[in-house]
């Protein structure tokens, strides 16, 4: 049954290729036109899940630049959760590619700019758009405005499209978005950029398979073919930046989107004035990386070594000597400039910026930054303790979100700190505060000399102070336990046997083998088999 209406929005008709999810919509009240994108959450919502939902919209509300799509809002009905963006009246880039399969170059120069432009200013907020692909872009009054739609926060911290099975998703991801554990980050927006360019141009995506696993293999092992040698009236600066974007290794693709960005100016600079790649070379310093060799440039433009002429060097050497000092000098100038070293109070203060943001998702770019340089460069310093502070927070919330995902994918615990941190945890999710304490000291003794297992001698550590400082006893755990079984009794009475067998089961899981609780044990296998026997 076709929907015509969620939270204060009358749903029209479907918005793009969005698979039937996005909507555009008309707030009743306001009378305001939207886009209405709808979440389906098959098995409801839990408060967690609905807590996270609501921080995630408030953050997308933040996100204010005339290349994102704004977000207004959103909310819940009985079924799914929604969200109210700006409606942008254009096509998407992928739309606009079916029509007319491949764009001319000056076209998606321009496109990669304004993309790059985009990112830039979400990059700079501790936002990774993770699924960028033409689909996501969104172009408006006539194809002269471009905007980036569903920046959205991946749980568990790795790209959704690590589990994808699309192969049109696939086609855009970065080969380590393949790994498991990887985290979303600039580098694998920087690739899918270079894979929306290398559409745009040619018309074909740079990989393909039949199935997924196939796909997989050619993103990681195989290289593309330059666009140049597909596309013959593409300029060597804007296929030579394409396929830097899209190197296997993400060290080696360009630094930021900003960097990018300064490459495109340089090639469209260089294309405009109709400069060789052979005059490049021989000129000097680029942001551009071109696999040539500079003497053999010097050969295909007709350069020969000048000889030493002895006359006329009188006239010639103080103006020659200033021309090699000032070109030298902007040089090194502008290669400081790009490369110049953080202060360690610079990068103290840019880390502490993005640390103290109660949005975690810009923490792994603080961690790369700013952290692990300030620790590196500066072991001593006087932010060398505050740094090891803050990598270790962060350790530990890579280690939760490892957990989360594991439970969400019913995954095996990955390490032997992260199976006993489960097992203690249970305890504490249950109530048995005494048992997760005993629990979670366990760990900080046996594993506090493995490097390995910080993350979770430090989890164990954090949730040790916070249990104790609530007083706990064998006495209380029992009188929880007797409160537990006497709950399940009557929701069993009442014709309720799903909770109730839950409780018996946990109750036998946790406790069995503790003297102490045996009574209580023996009571809840009592329940247990009565409740078997009665379906007999």
């Amino acid at each position: 049954m076709v929907r015509s209406k969620i939270g204060p929005f009358a749903l029209e008709s479907p918005l793009g290729s969005q698979r039937g999810n996005v909507f555009r919509g008309m707030h009743l009240q306001q009378k305001m036109q939207v886009a209405v994108r709808i979440l389906p959450i098959p098995l409801g919502m839990t408060p967690e899940v609905k807590h996270e939902f609501a921080e995630e919209m408030e953050q997308l509300k933040s996100l204010r630049h005339s290349g994102v799509v704004r977000c207004y809002g959103g909310g819940f009905d009985n079924r799914d959760a929604y969200l109210a963006y700006e409606l942008v009246e254009g096509e998407s880039l992928e739309q606009i590619l079916k029509r007319r399969e491949r764009l001319p170059w000056e076209t998606v120069l321009d496109y990669g700019l304004k993309i790059c432009e985009s990112l830039v200013y979400c990059h700079s907020q501790g936002w990774v758009h993770g699924r960028l692909r033409p689909s996501k872009i969104l172009t408006t009054l006539g194809e002269s405005v471009v905007k980036l739609s569903d920046f959205r926060r991946h749980n568990g911290g790795g790209s959704s499209l690590s589990i994808t099975t699309d192969l049109e998703a696939m086609a855009y991801c970065a080969p380590e978005s393949f790994d498991t554990e990887h985290k979303p980050a600039i580098a694998a927006d920087l690739y899918s950029l270079g894979v929306v360019l290398y559409r745009c141009l040619t018309g074909v995506v740079p990989f393909s398979g039949g199935n997924p696993h196939f796909m997989r293999q050619a993103i990681i092992e195989t290289s593309p073919e330059p666009v140049a040698t597909l596309v013959y009236d593409c300029p060597v600066w804007l296929s030579s930046i394409v396929q830097q974007l899209l190197d296997k290794n993400p060290s080696k693709r360009p630094f930021s989107a900003e960097a990018t960005a300064m490459a495109l100016r340089t090639a469209q600079q260089h294309a405009m004035q109709g400069i060789s790649v052979a005059e490049h070379l021989t000129s000097g310093f680029s942001p551009l990386q071109l696999q040539a060799d500079k003497d053999e440039a010097a050969k295909v433009l007709g350069i020969q070594p000048k000889k030493k002429k002895k006359q006329a060097r009188e006239t010639s050497v103080t103006e020659s000597t200033w021309a090699l000092v000032l070109g030298i000098a902007a040089a090194v100038g502008g290669i400081y400039y790009m490369t110049r070293p953080m202060s360690e109070q610079t990068l103290y203060d840019r880390a502490a910026l993005l640390m103290d943001d109660k949005d975690t998702s810009g923490y792994d770019y603080a961690e790369e930054r700013y952290l692990l340089p300030l620790l590196e460069r500066f072991p001593k310093g006087k932010y060398a303790k505050w740094a090891e502070e803050k990598l270790e927070v962060i350790a530990m919330i890579d280690a939760e979100r490892r957990m989360d995902k594991n439970r969400r994918f019913n995954r095996e615990p990955s390490t032997e700190g992260e199976r006993k941190y489960e097992e203690a945890n249970r305890y504490e999710r249950f109530g048995d505060r005494q048992t997760a304490v005993e629990r979670y000291r366990a760990i900080v003794d046996l594993l506090k000399d493995e490097p390995q297992e910080r993350a979770f001698v430090s989890l164990s550590k954090r949730q040790i102070e916070l249990l104790e400082s609530k007083e706990s006893s064998a006495e209380e755990v029992k009188r929880f336990l007797t409160q537990k079984l006497d709950e399940a009794d009557k929701q069993f009475q009442d014709g309720d046997v799903v909770s109730p067998k839950k409780t018996w089961e946990s109750i036998l899981k946790l406790y069995n083998g503790n003297k102490e609780m045996q009574p209580l044990v023996q009571r809840a296998q009592q329940a247990l088999d009565r409740m078997l026997k009665g379906r007999e």
